[in-house]
């Protein structure tokens, strides 16, 4: 139990600081919405980097090494890749942005959903409202991929507010986290 109890402390302190992190991108994309691309490329660049590395670190740290089913380095060493390459294309991740920010977002909203499920079955309140929060960052996404007219600032207040839900949603389960660990043991 203390091992899962370790990997889920783990995952939710990275989804928070991914989350802070978008909170800055989603920042600087609203006051620096000329030209902002160029930043944006790089902080994305940066951000998939250190996650990258944290999630290699945890690997060796936390007995992924050990455990069958633990994807962390293969994770950590796909987002160093799309960091370098968030460098090196700078130019066609520009044009491709609005897709690719908008499918991080669903995909976070789909992530988040398997999670609301597991605070569902320990506080079914924080579990719904949990589940809510999902669906609005995947309707969130939504718009970011099919609004084809929508600016940089836009994109920059939706990002804030997804990544707000996104931490909304890691305190709950923060808060919870003894109980889903007890019940995950169980199972």
């Amino acid at each position: 139990m203390a091992t899962i109890l370790k990997k889920l402390k783990q995952d939710n302190y990275e989804a928070m600081f991914v989350s802070l992190m978008t909170i800055i991108v989603g920042i600087i994309m609203i006051i620096y919405s000329t030209n902002i691309l160029n930043i944006i490329s790089y902080l994305m660049g940066g951000i998939l980097i250190i996650n990258g590395l944290l999630k290699i670190f945890y690997y060796f740290k936390y007995e992924g090494k050990y455990n069958i089913f633990n994807y962390d380095l293969s994770f950590g060493i796909l987002n160093i890749i799309l960091g370098i390459f968030c460098f090196i294309f700078k130019s066609e991740l520009q044009s491709i942005f609005r897709l690719i920010i908008g499918l991080i977002v669903i995909y976070e909203g789909i992530l988040n959903i398997t999670l609301a499920t597991k605070i569902l079955y320990v506080n079914k309140p924080a579990g719904l409202i949990s589940i809510l929060l999902s669906l609005l960052m995947i309707l969130s996404g939504g718009l970011i991929v099919l609004v084809k007219g929508i600016v940089i600032e836009t994109i920059g207040y939706i990002l804030v507010l997804f990544a707000i839900m996104n931490i909304i949603e890691c305190l709950i389960f923060h808060k919870n986290l003894n109980k889903i660990s007890k019940y995950l043991s169980s199972i």
